[in-house]
């Protein structure tokens, strides 16, 4: 009767591990970096999430965007790859060829997220 027990408490302490991962995943991606990690654009403003890079990017200038997003560097994409953890979503800003690829990558990602 012990091991039956065991093994129930078990399973119960698995299912919790796995609804907290799946939680702290989704508040990574939703959630804000630290301030030492928040985004500086070349401009001054600075973007605490991804939310907010979506945003930006509506009326970020294109100088600026190219500043941060050329043939030799993806500065959006570092970021979200080593703050956020979204290896995907990363990649998917580094295939963008312009701002509006890259405001409609975050943009998709976002909507996959809340549903």
């Amino acid at each position: 009767m012990a091991k039956k027990r065991g093994k129930t408490a078990s399973s119960k302490s698995s299912k919790k591990r796995l609804q907290s991962v799946e939680v702290i995943i989704r508040k990574k991606i939703l959630g804000e970096a630290p301030e030492e990690h928040h985004f500086v654009v070349a401009d001054g403003k600075k973007i605490k999430n991804i939310i907010e890079l979506a945003d930006a990017l509506e009326t970020m200038s294109e100088e600026i965007f190219r500043h941060h997003a050329n043939e030799f560097k993806n500065d959006f994409s570092a970021w979200v790859k080593d703050v956020f953890y979204d290896h995907s979503l990363a990649e998917d800003i580094s295939r963008a060829k312009n701002r509006l690829e890259t405001q409609i990558a975050i943009l998709r990602r976002l909507v996959k997220e809340l549903m």
